[in-house]
């Protein structure tokens, strides 16, 4: 096998390998990298070619680190794979080929580390051997992930009827209850319906205190991916009213749950409960097999953050999925080192105020019971 590396510019090419290969990600796909360039970052889209059949893919994109003080002239940046990069086997000469190169990017980039975070899990039974063709290359893991590690997916192969019988008994009753009081679940169309749904996630964000980009750039993404039917918005409304909104992608047999919000009005309507099974019935229709509801706590105890979220997401039936440590290829060990630390303490304080924020939450849903 000869290996060649070389910047992709077809996004046909990029997306079938990517959607061909089990371990290819939505995040790594020709469309994502369009979405860092709209947000005003920089990407490099490293193919591995053997004779001119791609046989890896690695979106790396290019930020600058936050130092708390600048110096003039000098600036530092970070290199990023998310859930890359993608090659057949850990063996592959695509992988080291593909992290050769980009270290190539490192020094042109005056980078301080180059950070991947590729798509394997534990549900890959060469996990391990995933790990150490990394740390053979010169990696280290890092126990602070940028995406989270661990998430709930569904396998919707079965018929919609078992996996409306797979959710517990609860959610069913709501489900059921939610269409029987006249909830409605559509699909969103037009300028209006668009900013129902983003003041619906802007309320959701403000009430449990998430960051949301801008309502241009959730446009963007609808653009890139509903052009192709690749791409949902869904609108649950009762009366006329908007309780609920989803935005749903397909990329290969997979689906994500991209985005979810709800309003404080009619709660006790269970309207997400209906449109969460709305978006298995959408996936299914697409010949997805799995669906995934994206990041739930890393570590699966009560009163970590996200606990709320993660017991909603279980109700529907499914598996957890810890994806493996986040692999640092340090180049300058002194900033690396400030850095992390900075961001550690950052970390914690953040998590102090996600763990308020989830006791508030967990306090309203006791309400609502009662």
């Amino acid at each position: 096998m000869s290996i060649t590396i070389q910047e992709v510019t077809d996004a046909q090419q990029w997306n079938t390998f990517l959607t061909s290969q089990p371990r290819g990600h939505l995040l790594q796909s020709y469309e994502w990298g369009e979405l860092n360039q709209y947000l005003g970052g920089r990407i490099y889209r490293l193919g591995a070619l053997d004779n001119g059949r791609l046989v890896g893919a690695m979106l790396l994109s290019v930020a600058p680190v936050p130092l708390p003080a600048s110096l003039p002239g000098v600036h530092f940046s970070w290199l990023y794979s998310v859930r890359g990069p993608t090659v057949e086997r850990p063996d592959s000469p695509a992988l080291a080929a593909l992290i050769e190169y980009a270290h190539k990017v490192a020094k042109k980039e005056h980078a301080v580390v180059l950070r991947v975070e590729p798509n394997i899990a534990d549900d890959d039974p060469d996990m391990d051997i995933w790990l150490a063709a990394y740390h053979k290359l010169g990696f280290h893991s890092n126990p602070t992930s940028v995406h989270g590690r661990r998430s709930w997916v569904l396998d919707i192969t079965p018929p919609a009827e078992k996996l409306l019988a797979d959710c517990k008994m609860t959610w069913r009753q709501n489900i059921r209850a939610s269409e029987r009081k006249g909830v409605i679940v559509r699909e969103a169309n037009g300028e209006e319906d668009f900013d129902t749904y983003y003041a619906l996630l802007t309320v959701t964000s403000e009430r449990d205190a998430f960051f949301i980009h801008n309502k241009e750039y959730h446009k963007e993404i609808l653009r890139h991916f509903a052009s192709k039917g690749d791409a949902i918005l869904y609108l649950a409304e009762h009366e006329g009213e908007a309780l609920a909104a989803k935005m749903l992608i397909r990329f290969g047999d997979w689906c994500w749950d991209m985005f979810g919000a709800s309003s404080n009005n009619k709660r006790n309507l269970k309207a997400t409960y209906l449109l969460q099974y709305r978006c298995f019935l959408w996936a299914k229709e697409r010949g997805c097999s799995y669906f995934d509801f994206r990041t739930i706590p890393e570590i699966l105890e009560p009163g970590e953050e996200m606990w709320g979220v993660y017991e909603y997401k279980k109700g529907f039936g499914g598996f957890s999925r810890l994806n493996m440590p986040t692999q640092d290829y340090v180049y300058r060990s002194f900033i690396y080192n400030s850095w992390r630390k900075m961001v550690e303490m950052r970390r914690a304080q953040r998590h102090k105020e996600r763990q308020k924020v989830e006791l508030e939450r967990a306090a309203r849903g006791k309400t609502e019971k009662e």
